[in-house]
């Protein structure tokens, strides 16, 4: 399938699927049983990816799977400096000494991420680690003050991407192309960055 006209492709289907296996193998071998697994899914980016991934894992895995759902860009494709929660997990559902494996669409500033790596370790996680679709690689900048503020990897990613605006496989611009199988690069008119 080609990337709609306004589009550059980035990653295909297969691409996509082929990645996804290796990366359900990593993710197997390095998260315990023991752990008490949990994933969590962050809606609503995450969705396709966390579907496919998590059907890869061995079917002896055992993890149990919950949501959230949260916002830092509203309809834009900047991050607005703010995160909300707008749906928590089920309050029912305890993280206390349990590994959290916290899936979302990508790691791009870190706000997202930071924020529910804290809440979920608030709510009793013993560890939270990390796995994304994409990671947005940064151009390392001085800091201001001398201090250099450490930016949060992810354990686990599937791909790493740079400045592009990327949509398709579950990442919207403006509720649109969710639904591609792929991921591609969207030329944003001038306006919209």
């Amino acid at each position: 399938m080609q990337a709609p006209e306004n589009m550059r492709l980035l990653f295909t289907a297969g691409e996509i699927r082929s990645r996804l296996e290796r990366l359900a193998r990593e993710i197997a071998s390095k998260v315990k049983p023991s752990e008490r697994p949990i994933a969590i899914v962050v809606l609503q980016g995450a969705f396709i990816f966390a579907a496919d991934l998590l059907r890869k894992l061995p079917p002896a895995f055992g993890i149990e799977i919950a949501f959230l759902r949260c916002q830092s860009y509203g309809s834009g494709t900047r991050s607005s400096g703010r995160v909300l929660l707008l749906q928590d997990i089920d309050p029912e559902i305890d993280l206390r000494g349990r590994t959290v494996l916290l899936l979302d669409d990508i790691l791009d500033t870190g706000l997202t991420m930071n924020f529910l790596v804290s809440h979920l370790k608030r709510r009793g996680a013993e560890r939270v680690r990390v796995c994304v679709l994409l990671h947005r690689r940064r151009v390392a900048r001085p800091a201001k003050s001398g201090a250099r503020k450490k930016r949060l990897k992810p354990e686990f990613a599937a791909f790493t991407i740079g400045p592009d605006f990327v949509v398709g496989y579950g990442l919207d611009y403006a509720g649109k192309y969710r639904h591609l199988p792929m991921l591609a690069a969207v030329k944003l008119p001038r306006s919209k960055r």
